[in-house]
């Protein structure tokens, strides 16, 4: 299974460590084979919002399942996602 990670990163200076977190977690499971983790991408120079979904969303396309982060709600990029593995009949789970 591919799985996707999503959480809040706009304003969040420690996004890095908390998606790091996650990843590490979801490695430890025996089912999770490959984790996309868009906090660990290459920056996009002078990159916007839109420059990142962009990038970002072909990549949960090819995903089996989305993992949305606490506080997911707080974030644009993230609701978006959710929204668009909803539609794609993405398994969706939920950090508790």
């Amino acid at each position: 299974m591919t799985i996707y990670i999503s959480g809040k990163i706009t304003g969040d200076p420690n996004y890095k460590e908390k998606f790091e977190q996650v990843e590490n977690t979801l490695e430890e499971l025996n089912w999770v084979h490959r984790i996309v983790n868009p906090a660990k991408l290459d920056l996009i120079d002078g990159g916007t919002w839109e420059d990142y979904m962009k990038r970002d969303i072909p990549l949960l396309t090819i995903c089996h399942a989305i993992f949305m982060m606490k506080g997911w709600r707080r974030s644009k990029g993230a609701r978006l996602e959710r929204y668009i593995a909803k539609k794609l009949g993405l398994l969706i789970i939920y950090e508790r």
